[in-house]
């Protein structure tokens, strides 16, 4: 899942992968944003998501606490953790990145 839709995985040229949590809505439940996080990691790494950890193990639920109850958009928010060997930064706006870090 790029931005156009396909699947890419990071590369040499732009190693920083970019995706869009939710479009302009904010998600369903609590739990969507999570979900959606483990996704696209089981996507960039050719898994299938119940093949990886869970990510509320790693960051004890701070991902749904930033889309449930969202700080004021002036507050620009962004989380940034290191989950399945990736730096991911998350943006109050529902943007993502995604960067393999070295092993």
């Amino acid at each position: 899942m790029t931005e156009e839709g396909g699947t890419s995985p990071p590369d040499a040229e732009d190693p920083i992968v970019h995706r869009e949590l939710f479009e302009g809505e904010r998600p369903a439940s609590e739990e969507a944003a999570e979900i959606e996080v483990a996704e696209i990691i089981a996507d960039l790494e050719g898994r299938e998501p119940t093949d990886i950890s869970a990510l509320y193990d790693t960051i004890d639920h701070l991902v749904e606490h930033l889309f449930s109850n969202p700080p004021p958009i002036e507050a620009q928010a962004e989380l940034t953790f290191t989950y399945e060997g990736y730096r991911i930064c998350l943006f109050q706006d529902g943007h993502a990145t995604f960067m393999k870090v070295s092993e």
